[in-house]
């Protein structure tokens, strides 16, 4: 498959600001005090956007790249491990999905199947690397936590996807 340009650009302006977004919001104090590894994912509204406007190929590439990045400048090899898991689990749900189901159902219910997904992830890579099997009780608030999280993230992909011009999103 060639790739244009045009194409190249928007993803990198894309991954940058996926980037930014998940470095800011690496930066917010904990929203879920008893689970401090569990977060809204804001950057999977680009995660979302490379998935409708690329495919689901470039977008794997897009998280893969998005994690690469973000470890570089983050430096940890926990936080790297957690937001692997969790990114490539709710790539594969949201891209799945989409794939299959859309648009009987809606980006938002995609978005809540991403984020409960990635943040069961993410509990489960901390429960490996502590050995605490105990912190699997924290699943029914989390998944309560990851569906408001899908839901913010959902919204502000359908906002997105309808408010974006048509040049900025023709890349088919």
């Amino acid at each position: 498959m060639k790739i244009s340009a045009k194409r190249v650009a928007a993803m990198g302006v894309l991954l940058a600001a996926a980037c930014i977004v998940f470095l800011i919001e690496s930066l917010i104090p904990p929203l879920l005090p008893m689970a401090p590894y569990v977060k809204i994912g804001l950057a999977n509204v680009f995660v979302l956007l490379v998935i409708i406007y690329f495919g689901a190929w470039q977008a794997f590439v897009f998280v893969l790249a998005k994690n690469l990045l973000t470890a570089l400048i983050a430096w940890s090899t926990f936080a790297f491990l957690l937001n692997l898991a969790g990114s490539l689990c709710a790539y594969l749900v949201m891209a799945g999905l989409y794939a299959a189901v859309f648009p009987r159902v809606s980006l938002i219910s995609v978005s809540i199947c991403g984020a409960i997904v990635s943040n069961i992830a993410r509990v489960s890579v901390v429960v490996l690397l502590m050995q605490t099997p105990s912190l699997y009780l924290q699943l029914p608030f989390v998944c309560v936590f990851s569906v408001a999280a899908g839901v913010i993230v959902g919204v502000l992909t359908i906002l997105s996807v309808k408010h974006l011009p048509e040049r900025l999103t023709n890349y088919k």
